[in-house]
């Protein structure tokens, strides 16, 4: 049984999909949260490129960000983003350099949000750089 973030719903909101063994130590899961309305409106986790992409992943709260542009015009939406472990406890997750700068250039970066300890924290204080920038610029 996998962990439910800790957001209050008006309906139940099934993560059952977006968790799969083999790969809850490297995606990331993202939901796009209405507040107002207490719902999400919108799920999904990170994503692998191939080789004839001239990036290594999209990030989950790039995703989040670009679905936000899409369809919230007022700016209401909230982004949260966590990883699963084996046993499917919720882990933090925080933003990378490159999310950060994303977020600010749309003005989400006070909506991207983590869980820590059953608690909401804000996900783009702690920017890091990314194993992918590391191994592709030989750092």
């Amino acid at each position: 049984m996998i962990e439910d973030p800790i957001l209050l719903l008006k309906d139940q909101t099934s993560f059952d999909s977006l968790y799969d063994i083999n790969s809850c130590s490297v995606a990331v899961v993202y939901a796009v949260y209405d507040p107002k309305k207490k719902r999400i409106v919108n799920k999904g986790t990170s994503r692998a490129c191939g080789e004839n992409h001239n990036q290594i992943s999209i990030h989950a709260e790039r995703k989040g960000i670009n679905y936000c542009r899409t369809y919230d015009k007022k700016n209401k939406y909230e982004i949260y983003i966590w990883r699963y472990s084996k046993e499917g406890k919720i882990k933090p997750v925080y933003c990378c350099g490159a999310c950060c700068k994303f977020a600010n250039k749309y003005n989400y970066h006070d909506k991207i949000f983590t869980f820590n300890n059953h608690k909401i924290c804000l996900a783009t204080n702690q920017p890091y750089i990314t194993l992918g920038y590391q191994i592709k610029h030989q750092l």
